[in-house]
């Protein structure tokens, strides 16, 4: 059995264009989905990182958090913790209801970071930018708020 070289490369050279058009397509959708983030995206990146946050909420913060929504959720990765909370979420009110209780959680533990700051005022400078994030991620939490209400009445 022969084979065309010129045939194969042909083909070749097609399956190569091809694959450099789903490539191309690929990352111009994938700079789309980032742009669009949700709420069910945006509050997870900032609460579970500390850098984001000023804050760590550990399993037990978030279970606490789930509680007192009114969702009772399992103990496990603090991220499917807070996505089943998420989930629940079904309107305006259910989301602010939760954006107040995590700031309550949040506000408790900048209290903590206020006190060590009274008794070891050598650690200001890093507590006090902790602070800076938490209400960097209050902000970004009422932000994410308008936009939902904005998405609600398009």
């Amino acid at each position: 059995m022969k084979f065309n070289m010129d045939d194969l490369r042909k083909e070749f050279d097609a399956l190569k264009a091809a694959r450099d058009i789903k490539e191309e397509a690929c990352e111009i959708g994938c700079d789309e989905i980032q742009e669009e983030e949700g709420f069910m995206e945006a509050v997870p990146k900032y609460m579970l990182a500390p850098a984001n946050c000023g804050v760590y909420f550990s399993r037990l913060d978030i279970k606490v958090i789930g509680l007192m929504v009114g969702e009772n959720v399992q103990v496990r990765e603090r991220k499917r913790m807070l996505r089943d909370i998420l989930r629940s979420v079904t309107s305006k009110e259910s989301l602010a209801q939760l954006f107040k209780v995590i700031d309550e959680v949040a506000e408790e533990k900048v209290a903590v970071y206020r006190q060590l700051m009274d008794m070891f005022p050598a650690s200001k400078d890093v507590l006090e930018d902790k602070i800076a994030k938490k209400e960097r991620f209050k902000k970004a939490l009422d932000t994410i708020l308008a936009e939902f209400d904005e998405e609600v009445e398009s």
